[in-house]
């Protein structure tokens, strides 16, 4: 039992550093988390299922994103952010619009975006980044963005606001997140 307050301690002062470098407020409330998995005393929730409106299985903490491994959503992957080699949204001609998640030597995991695909791309890529920049915090430096420039992001939001994948509101809100960067 003394190992409890001791963990306490450990998982509160933790949760005061990823309040400080996480890109998406982390919470301390404990979420359970699909197919039995724990989340370690340094890791905590920033996402879930509920908070982007979606009905899937879908987790994003500090560490890892915890989705299904393809479209059938019958089986779950846990990916660790600094695996994740980019986050994909492709919206198809017919049918729904589907996020794809690129990982470093392993095949890419799939899961339907029904709504707000564009937030939960940009969401998981912020994390990404961040769990890139403090794997490899020198090569964040020199190393150019994955991510397509600025103006090549707004136009691609502006395309996916014309074909109906994004309403006016998220059209904005992405809008405003990409002006504020850096």
């Amino acid at each position: 039992m003394a190992d409890r307050p001791d963990r306490e301690a450990r998982r509160q002062a933790n949760f005061a550093q990823a309040q400080k470098t996480s890109p998406l407020p982390p919470s301390l409330a404990d979420v359970p988390l699909p197919g039995g998995l724990q989340l370690g005393e340094d890791e905590f929730v920033v996402r879930t299922a509920k908070d982007w409106g979606v009905s899937i299985s879908l987790v994003l903490t500090t560490q890892r994103l915890i989705c299904p491994s393809d479209l059938t959503g019958r089986t779950q992957v846990s990916i660790p952010l600094s695996d994740v080699r980019d986050v994909q949204l492709r919206k198809h001609w017919v049918g729904f619009a589907t996020i794809v998640v690129n990982r470093i030597d392993e095949p890419p995991a799939s899961f339907p975006a029904h709504i707000n695909g564009a937030r939960i791309r940009a969401d998981i890529s912020a994390m990404t980044d961040a769990a890139k920049r403090a794997t490899f915090p020198k090569l964040s430096v020199v190393t150019p963005p994955s991510t397509p420039d600025r103006y090549e992001r707004l136009r691609q939001i502006g395309e996916l606001r014309s074909s109906g994948v994004l309403s006016e509101a998220e059209f904005e809100e992405e809008k405003a997140r990409i002006l504020r960067e850096p």
